[in-house]
């Protein structure tokens, strides 16, 4: 493999990363704003929730930029990099966020947009809507974290 396919490969996975840790953010940012929004109108609120339903596809395109080009990376260097414990950890991590973010997440979102599906003209249990944002800000600040993590990583290559 060349060396300008290899830098290729390593852009597209830059821009995997930051598509999906930007779309991760952006759903946090936005399911705060649906929460608050239903509540006064729900019109309103059912649009943040559709486009909310819609960011998922970002971080699914996200993740497959990371896989293919990790993939891609790996063929060149896994000699140099596969046997490094920073990989490794980056390696677990990333699997989390995939158990994380399109496991947890999308089941999350399902349960919600089922929940706005059936009910959307009659009021939700105040004790449902609490459960559902609580379980959606700890899966979103888990996934930001692992984030973080993976770039401080990424950064600070330690053997």
């Amino acid at each position: 493999m060349s060396t300008a396919f290899y830098h290729a490969a390593l852009v597209l996975h830059i821009i995997g990363i930051t598509l999906m840790a930007g779309a991760s953010f952006v759903d946090y940012i936005t399911f705060n704003m649906f929460y608050k929004a239903y509540a006064t109108d729900k019109n309103k609120g059912l649009v943040l929730g559709d486009y909310l339903y819609k960011l998922q596809r970002f971080l699914g395109i996200g993740m497959l930029l990371i896989l293919v080009s990790g993939i891609l990376m790996m063929i060149k260097l896994h000699e140099v990099w596969g046997a490094q414990l920073w990989f490794r950890i980056k390696m677990g991590l990333l699997l989390i966020i995939i158990l994380n973010g399109l496991g947890l997440r999308r089941m999350l979102g399902t349960r919600l947009r089922k929940m706005l599906g059936d009910n959307a003209t009659v009021n939700i249990p105040a004790t449902k809507w609490q459960d559902i944002r609580k379980r959606f800000t700890i899966v979103q600040l888990i996934q930001l974290l692992l984030f973080i993590l993976i770039f401080t990583l990424s950064v600070f290559k330690f053997n």
